[in-house]
């Protein structure tokens, strides 16, 4: 093994042309020649023992799946054209009433894209599946208005439990750091159709990931710009609400990167702080945790009233629709509760064969592929009511 490896620190590869080298033969191999999608870490572990070899070096997984491997893809287009790589979910989107929660990975939202359409206002049908009494929807059309993107978990117990999403028709949708590639195709797609909010901290971090959502990267480039309204933390929150700073030191000087994410001066120099003798600087940030759980609801509510963010009221063909299948579904509910009790009656006063158990042997040597219970079904007397 040593020797291996010294074969390959002799060689000189850096990690990225051993990796840029590996990485062809790495996706056919994962993805079964082309045939089938494969998942970014699948296409690490087919790489790593070459590229270890080459480099002499442990490949570092989130370096190859997060840098690396999206690198190359940009810097290859037309051979990586057809390629169906796919990221691990790092987040969800909650729909307001209908319970649904869609993973944030590359599937996991091109699978809610598709579904994404609006219902037909057909003719009424009214069969067993169809018993739900919410009107059908996949996706914003009549069910929200509005996507609230967190960038902590940590606040989704707290709206949930003050009913936040439902009482303003609002999804949610939560990543852990950095907007996902998987998260801006999202923002893309209903950008224009519904608002997109962005809470996050009042800090260097807070900026970038506000950053990721609304520029191009080296990940992602958006085919249209999107429109997303920074609800904050920013400075006048801070003043406004009296929130705790707490001191902070950036290695570098912070401020091109604050300015890039569109902070203002009087943030700037809120956030950077005062150079020090080694070349770094002490700042300060706040955190949107700097809230009481009270003042976080008020603070936020008062963001979305500010913002125009209310319930969803479909058009009225929607309505009308909505309202005869509400009533022919309360008049089927009916019928079928007073069906109920002649099934009852029908099921205990039905006179059961003698030796049941020697009809159903019979049965099961007619057709032993069927199980003991189908076999009963086929016993049963032929009903009145089927004809």
């Amino acid at each position: 093994m040593e020797e291996h490896l010294s074969r390959g620190r002799d060689r000189r590869f850096t990690v990225k042309e051993a990796v840029f080298q590996v990485i062809p033969d790495a996706h056919q191999k994962a993805s079964g020649d082309g045939e089938y999608p494969a998942n970014a870490r699948q296409i690490m572990y087919a790489a790593r023992p070459e590229i270890q070899r080459l480099t002499g070096q442990l490949l570092n997984d989130t370096y190859f799946t997060q840098v690396l491997l999206p690198a190359y893809i940009q810097e290859h287009p037309e051979q990586t054209d057809d390629w169906d790589v796919v990221y691990d979910a790092r987040g969800h989107l909650w729909e307001p009433h209908t319970g649904r929660e869609i993973s944030l990975g590359t599937l996991g939202v091109r699978e809610y894209l598709e579904a994404m359409q609006p219902p037909e206002l057909a003719d009424l049908v009214f069969e067993l599946p169809e018993l739900n009494r919410e009107f059908p929807s996949k996706g914003p059309a009549n069910r929200y208005g509005a996507i609230l993107y967190v960038e902590k978990e940590g606040f989704l117990p707290l709206l949930e439990q003050v009913g936040l999403a439902e009482r303003y028709d609002m999804a949610i949708m939560s990543s852990k750091g950095m907007g996902t590639t998987a998260v801006r195709t999202l923002i893309e797609e209903l950008s224009g159709q519904v608002k997109i909010l962005a809470l996050h901290d009042f800090d260097k971090s807070g900026f970038s990931i506000l950053g990721t959502l609304t520029r191009d990267t080296r990940r992602y480039t958006y085919t249209k710009e999107p429109d997303v309204l920074d609800l904050g933390l920013r400075l006048e929150d801070v003043e406004g609400w009296g929130l705790e700073s707490e001191e902070v030191i950036h290695p570098t000087d912070a401020a091109d990167n604050l300015e890039l994410h569109r902070a203002t001066p009087e943030e700037v120099a809120f956030l950077r702080g005062q150079l020090l003798p080694d070349g770094r600087y002490h700042g300060r940030r706040v955190e949107l945790n700097a809230f009481t759980s009270d003042e976080f609801v008020n603070w936020l509510e008062s963001k979305l009233e500010e913002h125009g963010i209310s319930k969803v009221i479909p058009d009225a063909a929607t309505l009308e629709y909505t309202y005869r299948r509400a009533a022919g579904l309360r008049r089927f509910r009916a019928i079928l509760k007073n069906a109920l009790h002649e099934v009852k009656r029908y099921a205990s006063t039905l006179q059961v064969p003698d030796e049941l158990g020697d009809c159903v042997k019979e049965e099961l040597s007619k057709e032993p592929e069927q199980s003991w219970d189908q076999a009963i079904e086929n016993l049963l007397p032929l009903d009145r009511e089927e004809g």
